[in-house]
């Protein structure tokens, strides 16, 4: 990955987005922003995508199912990068689709442990304040539905910096939906948002997409 003046966005997960930028307006060290494994781990993750791929942004958008995810959702048509990792306490699997305006992030974490015996507001709470860290500035948050699920919805951004990005956390068994659009003031969040479905019986032949 070529070395270049990033701009950051930390989404709740404790990943972030990134838009490579060569005179991007503020320049942060990415790991001065991350303080738990988690972070730690998913930043590794996002820097395996190579930065000299560049994402043709286009004013389509196309529907992206996951099989092992068991959901689907509309994307902007552009490429979808596929990431993954596992630790003894959980499994991420993510993917991350980049235009000129935003950044857009769908995934989930498989958790070993049941989380359900844990309040759900609690459940999120912890996981926004764990995640977001310092650096982040929390704006508001409400609570949304995803048919019998309940979810949150929040917007944050770093104090460094005025793009604000949107998060929503779905939790759902023993996994945790996040989706979440940087610079979701500009980019199409709510569109992003609410296209995404829980798909039991994907069919055996999804739409194609380009995955790097």
């Amino acid at each position: 990955m070529n070395i270049l003046s990033v701009q950051v966005v930390i989404f709740g997960l404790g990943a972030m987005t990134y838009i490579p930028k060569v005179d991007a307006t503020i320049a942060l060290s990415p790991k001065q922003l991350f303080t738990t494994p988690v972070q730690a781990e998913i930043f590794s993750l996002l820097t395996e995508v190579d930065s000299g791929i560049s994402a043709i942004a286009t004013s389509g958008w196309k529907k992206f199912y996951s099989n092992e995810g068991n959901f689907s959702i509309f994307v902007p048509d552009t490429s979808v990068t596929n990431l993954n990792s596992q630790s003894e306490d959980y499994s991420i699997n993510i993917y991350y689709a980049d235009t000129k305006k935003s950044s857009y992030i769908v995934g989930y974490i498989d958790y070993k442990v049941d989380l359900n015996k844990l309040p759900l507001s609690e459940v999120y709470d912890n996981f926004l304040k764990e995640f977001l860290g310092n650096e982040v500035k929390l704006l508001k948050q409400q609570n949304i539905q995803l048919g019998k699920y309940s979810g949150i919805e929040a917007e944050y951004r770093n104090e460094n910096q005025e793009i604000i990005a949107s998060i929503r956390l779905f939790l759902v068994g023993k996994r945790l939906y996040v989706l979440d659009v940087s610079n979701s003031k500009s980019g199409d969040a709510m569109q992003f948002f609410n296209s995404f479905k829980l798909e039991n019986n994907i069919k055996d032949n999804p739409t194609k997409i380009a995955i790097i």
